[in-house]
C-alpha cells in the first residue's frame, strides 16, 4: 500500500479471530498494572455516527466513503472488534480499506481482511479524552465496513463517549470523483485498487474540512443520473443513483432517515458517465435534462431546508453536460418556484501539471484544487 504513515501496521499484526488479543498481554502505552477490560457496543449512545450508517447483528456499518464512528477515549489501550462482508475475502488491495485516527493523526491503516476480527489500535501513551474515529477510506461497492465493539483499559467511570456533533453539515450525492477513485495510484494506467481509493483525499472531505462541517456521502463509482458509465454507448441502467439514493447503501435494503439527518447544503456532482451514453446527441441530453430535473425533486423532497448545489466537469465529458445542468435548475426552479438551488462548472484537471490517479481520476493535488473550488462556491451562495 503506498504513501502508508509510519504508524500503519501490517494486516497481520492487526486481526486475530476470536479472543486471542484479549489475552495477548500489554499493548503500546499499557501499564504493567492495567485495569480489566471494559467493552461497550459501537452504538449510539456511546459513539457519534458519521455519515450514512446502519445497525444490524450488534454491528453498526459504515457502508459509505467517508463513513465513520467517532468517540473520546480515556484508557490505557484501546481495541475494536470489526467485522466484514465476502470482500474480505478478496485479494488483499482489493478488500475494504479503513483508517484508525486518534486525535487527527493516522494511526493505523489498512484493509479489512476477516469476517470477524479484533484490531488493537497503537498507543504511544495512555489517552485523556482522545478523539477516536474509525473511518471508511474505500467505496461502498468494495466492500462494507462494520464495528461490533470497543474495549479499553481505563479506570474512568465513563472510558467511552461520543463527540460533539459540528455547527454545519454538507451532503455529498456522487460517483467515482466523490469516492476519491485511484487517488494515490502513480498514474493513469495502475489498475484500480482499494488500496489507492482515499476519502481523506477526496475534494468532499478536504471541503468538509475546510468549513469544519460534518458530511454524509452516497456515492458509487460508474453512477449517473440516466445511465451509468458506457464503454460501448448503450445506456447503462444499472449504475443509476436516483433509485438507489434513498438507500442507506446498496448492500442493504435499509432506507436512510433524511428527517433525522438534515443538511445546510448538498452537493451533487453527477452527469460524468452520463455522458458516456449522452455524447453530444441532443435528444439523450434532453433526457439526461429531464431525469436531472426529476431527481433534483427527489433531492429536494428529502432535504427541504438545504441549499443544493450542482456540479460537473472534473474529469472529460463532465463538462459537456453542464449546460443540461443548468437547464434542469432552470426547469426546478420555474416549476417549484425553488431558487435555493445553484450550480458551478468545476474546473478540469490538468494532468501535464498535477498528474493523475488511475483511469486519468483526479489525484490529491486535484482533489485539492475542487474543495477550494467548492468552498467558494459555498460562500458565495450561502452568502
Amino acid at each position: 500500500m503506498g504513501n502508508m504513515p509510519k504508524a500503519v501496521m501490517s494486516r497481520r499484526q492487526l486481526f486475530s479471530l476470536g479472543s486471542t488479543l484479549f489475552a495477548a498481554g500489554v499493548l503500546a502505552g499499557c501499564s504493567s498494572n492495567a485495569t480489566q477490560p471494559v467493552s461497550v457496543e459501537a452504538n449510539e449512545q456511546n459513539v457519534r455516527l458519521i455519515g450514512r450508517t446502519y445497525a444490524e447483528d450488534k454491528t453498526t456499518w459504515i457502508p459509505q466513503s467517508g463513513s465513520a464512528v467517532e468517540f473520546l477515549a480515556t484508557c490505557k489501550s484501546l481495541k475494536l472488534e470489526m467485522a466484514g462482508d465476502d470482500n474480505v475475502n478478496k485479494e488483499a488491495d482489493q478488500q475494504p480499506r479503513f483508517a484508525v485516527l486518534v486525535d487527527g493523526k493516522i494511526v493505523l491503516d489498512t484493509t479489512l481482511s476477516q469476517t470477524l476480527g479484533t484490531v488493537e489500535v497503537p498507543l504511544d501513551q495512555p489517552l485523556n479524552d482522545a478523539v477516536i474515529e474509525v473511518i471508511h477510506l474505500s467505496e461502498a461497492l468494495k466492500g462494507n465496513i462494520g464495528i461490533r465493539t470497543i474495549t479499553v483499559e481505563s479506570d474512568s467511570p465513563t472510558p467511552v463517549r461520543p463527540t460533539n456533533s459540528k455547527n454545519k453539515s454538507i451532503a455529498f450525492v456522487g460517483d467515482s470523483i466523490t469516492c476519491a477513485y485511484g487517488v494515490e495510484a502513480k498514474n493513469s494506467d495502475e489498475p484500480f485498487k482499494t488500496t489507492t481509493e482515499n476519502f481523506m483525499k477526496s475534494y468532499a472531505y478536504f471541503a468538509a474540512q475546510e468549513l469544519d462541517a460534518d458530511y454524509e456521502t452516497v456515492c458509487y463509482n460508474g453512477y449517473g443520473v440516466v445511465s451509468g458509465w458506457s464503454a460501448n454507448g448503450e445506456r447503462n441502467t444499472e449504475r443509476l443513483m436516483p433509485p438507489v439514493y434513498e438507500l442507506v447503501t446498496t448492500q442493504s435494503e435499509q432506507k436512510w432517515d433524511f428527517a433525522a439527518h438534515p443538511h445546510d447544503i448538498v452537493v451533487v456532482n453527477l452527469g460524468t458517465n452520463d455522458s458516456t451514453y449522452t455524447g453530444t446527441d441532443e435528444g439523450r441530453i434532453a433526457e439526461f435534462t429531464e431525469a436531472y430535473t426529476d431527481f433534483l425533486g427527489q433531492i429536494r423532497e428529502h432535504n427541504p431546508k438545504s441549499i443544493i448545489i450542482c456540479t460537473v466537469g472534473t474529469m472529460e465529458g463532465g463538462e459537456l453536460l453542464y449546460p443540461a445542468i443548468e437547464q434542469a435548475v432552470s426547469v426546478h426552479a420555474n416549476n417549484t418556484g425553488d431558487t435555493r438551488v445553484h450550480s458551478y462548472l468545476s474546473a478540469p484537471i490538468s494532468i501535464a501539471e498535477d498528474g493523475c490517479g488511475t483511469g486519468e481520476h483526479p489525484n490529491e493535488a486535484s482533489q485539492r484544487k475542487a474543495a477550494k473550488e467548492l468552498v467558494a462556491a459555498i460562500h458565495k451562495f450561502m452568502a
